[in-house]
């Protein structure tokens, strides 16, 4: 399979003119020179496909239904509770499908799942302690993803003053009895070329940092993630009880490397010796930032651009599903940094490009890139699409949105091939079983 692309963008720091990419069995061989009149298929734009480093996909059912007055986190919490009770592993698979089907419509070609719906509403391990794991691999590869199941520890329901809280209500639905039980569970889990197992935690709110340390240390060759720093409560919590701030206590046991995945870090301190920034440069750790959840759920402005200028690497993740675009959360990584310091240029294009790219930090190190021996997952760009019509394609991830993506190949595998058609029809089903769900009981 050949693809002429008129600009093709094989790493976040270097385009093309007039590339023809050559696919076979699922990889990249070639990148050369070439013509329209070589290929099989002719695009304007085409890049490396994204990686959603952090979804959960149950919380799409919430868009556009928590955005009115009177709210905070607490209480969107409570409702996407709601929301997870209508859930079993046949009605999670259905909608799981769609909403990666939309991820994919975007440009995503693979997703990390930041998975924690183990149980049923009773708090009861269904027959197979997996189901609703092994829904969302089927979901996945329904919609035609890469999925980096990403099951994480969730043994208590929160941290006060009197220590950790039991998992109470729909929290029981979260839990596994202990690290013991949660690893022996993960274990059973089986990955394939689509496929990879991610451990780790929910939060330090939801296991101690030993139990952490345990996971973590299961296999420190492979990727880990936790969701951290991301309300002031969660901060304050921990301090209390820990002595210290969440970050300093991780890098304390030298529980950060390369390996590491934190999850938001809205909370971040910005003080004169940035001590937080450079732990986080200079041990490697990656910073998810998903801006337009921060953003909705008031968590504070992201701090992806300012780990960005700092050296510290940052991935993106849709989280809740506010929206679903790659180009969106990406200038708003931006966006929140120019508006905390007031200057238009800190981020660089080319720093802004390789958020997308975190492939690896999923379980798939060889995607991201448009050279051979990677893999060929590629998203091809409309350049006449009017929202970036004109602009430097090398420039059009800070104005675009996900309506400019055309086509999607992953594995080699054309997978979408009109996506703005291929949305509409979507669109009908996503509302239809959102609205179904939510009469469910």
């Amino acid at each position: 399979m050949k693809i002429f692309a008129s600009w093709a963008l094989t790493t976040p720091s270097t385009l093309l003119a007039n590339v023809v990419v050559h696919a076979e069995s699922g990889r990249i061989s070639e990148v050369v020179d070439g013509h329209p009149r070589d290929a099989d298929y002719v695009v304007d734009f085409l890049t490396p496909g994204y990686a959603n480093c952090h979804s959960h996909a149950f919380h799409r059912g919430l868009r556009g239904r928590m955005m009115d007055t009177h709210h905070d986190f607490w209480s969107w919490r409570r409702a996407m509770y709601a929301f997870a009770d209508r859930l079993d592993p046949d009605r999670y698979q259905a909608f799981a499908t769609l909403v990666f089907r939309e991820m994919v419509l975007a440009g995503f070609t693979s997703v990390g799942e930041f998975h924690y719906l183990h149980r049923d509403r009773n708090g009861v391990s269904y027959s197979d302690p997996n189901a609703m794991g092994v829904a969302l691999i089927e979901a996945a590869h329904e919609a035609g993803i890469r999925l980096g199941l990403i099951d994480v520890c969730y043994l208590y329901g929160g941290l006060d003053g009197g220590g950790y809280c039991p998992l109470e209500g729909v929290q029981r639905r979260f839990g596994d009895q202990d690290v013991d039980g949660y690893l022996d569970r993960v274990g059973q889990l089986v990955e394939s070329d689509r496929v990879r197992i991610v451990r780790g935690a929910h939060s330090l709110r939801a296991v101690t940092v030993d139990e952490l340390a345990r996971i973590v240390g299961v296999d420190g060759s492979r990727p880990w993630h936790l969701h951290l720093m991301e309300q002031p409560k969660e901060v304050e919590a921990l301090q209390g009880h820990y002595g210290e701030r969440p970050l300093a206590l991780l890098a304390a046991r030298g529980m950060l490397s390369s390996t590491t995945t934190l999850v938001h870090l809205n909370q971040l301190s910005y003080r004169n010796d940035q001590v937080e920034a450079e732990i986080l440069a200079n041990t490697g750790a990656v910073t998810c930032a998903c801006p337009t959840t921060e953003e909705n759920l008031a968590d504070g402005l992201s701090v992806g651009g300012y780990l960005l200028t700092h050296g510290a690497r940052v991935s993106i993740g849709t989280d809740q599903h506010v929206s679903i675009d790659p180009y969106v959360e990406t200038t708003r990584v931006d966006a929140h940094e120019r508006l905390r310091t007031l200057d238009r240029s800190s981020v660089a294009t080319s720093s802004l490009w390789s958020t997308l790219f975190g492939h690896d930090t999923i379980g798939f190190p060889g995607a991201g890139r448009l050279e051979p021996g990677a893999l060929a997952d590629m998203v091809g760009i409309d350049l006449e699409e009017p929202g970036i019509a004109g602009a430097d394609p090398y420039e059009v991830l800070r104005v675009g949105t996900r309506a400019s993506i055309a086509k999607v190949w992953v594995g080699g595998e054309l997978v979408v091939t009109d996506a703005a058609c291929e949305r509409r029809a979507l669109g009908a089903q996503l509302r239809s079983m959102i609205e179904t769900l939510w009469r469910q009981q």
